[in-house]
């Protein structure tokens, strides 16, 4: 007797625990091609990343979209990520790595709950060693509605006679979502930020503005499409860059992606496409 109520119990603690699939931890990994269209002349890079990220506490599923999980927990977090890139036939072959921590925390206040960002990443291209350091605060203005306020600048370690020269970023990020059913919501994300480059002799001094607008529709709590649309104006040159994508969660821990990317120079004969692949694991 004693056996059988102990079999039946560890099954539905099983059961129990993949219905409701909480999560501390998820890894990220991601490879993606993008083809550069020069004129006459044209190159790929080659991404590879991989990263992880702890969560204070339990992040809860049972609130929505399971891509949407932490953000709807209101959850606070640490991460870490390295990136390899690789420049294939553009001006020069050149190798690259990225890799960075980031940490968010989001203080429960019953008003208004606030948000407090900070990130560091580290470039290191052949010519170079280029350090970024961001700083975000931002609030929970509803329970599924959010801006951030962001300072970003860097710190540039001249090599082989090159500066590209330190920059200070500021940009504001809003999102929200709408529960259309148990199943399914519609999340919009914009942005808009402007660059300084110190370095004059790049921009003759003025201001890089930026724009970004996604929007993502669950059909289900574990089924997303996507579209955006991006444009980074430097100096009266614009690259406008559209995208598309979907996220799906083959079982409730373990996700996958695919995204594209067109991105065009006004004005010129550049253009480039990008493709990435991409897998989540939680646990």
């Amino acid at each position: 007797m004693f056996k059988k109520t102990a079999i039946v119990a560890a099954l539905g603690l099983a059961v129990s625990a993949t219905a409701q699939a909480d999560y501390r931890w998820q890894v990220d990994a991601n490879a993606g091609r993008t083809n550069i269209d020069i004129g006459r002349e044209d190159g790929d890079v080659d991404e590879f990343g991989i990263g992880g990220r702890f969560y204070i506490k339990e992040v809860d599923t049972s609130s929505g979209p399971l891509g949407e999980a932490a953000f709807l927990n209101q959850s606070s977090s640490v991460g870490a990520g390295y990136k390899y890139t690789d420049l294939d036939d553009i001006i020069e072959d050149v190798d690259g790595d990225t890799y960075g921590i980031d940490g968010r925390y989001v203080l429960p206040l019953e008003s208004i709950p606030l948000i407090f960002e900070a990130e560091w990443t580290r470039e290191t291209p052949d010519f170079s060693d280029i350090d970024f350091y961001r700083f975000g605060f931002g609030a929970y203005l509803t329970d599924t509605t959010t801006v951030v306020l962001s300072y970003r600048t860097s710190d540039v370690d001249e090599t082989n006679d090159i500066d590209p020269g330190d920059i200070d970023a500021y940009s504001i990020d809003l999102k929200h979502l709408w529960h259309l059913s148990d199943e399914s919501a519609i999340v919009a994300e914009a942005s808009y930020g402007y660059i300084n480059v110190e370095d004059n002799r790049i921009n003759d001094g003025d201001d890089i503005d930026t724009w970004n607008v996604k929007g993502t529709w669950y059909v289900k709590r574990n089924l997303g499409f996507n579209l955006g649309f991006s444009r980074f104006d430097n100096f009266g040159i614009e690259e406008d860059t559209y995208g598309a994508g979907a996220e799906w969660f083959v079982t409730e821990k373990i996700g996958l992606s695919l995204d594209y990317a067109h991105s065009e120079i006004d004005d010129t004969d550049v253009e480039s496409d990008a493709v990435i692949l991409g897998a989540k694991i939680r646990f």
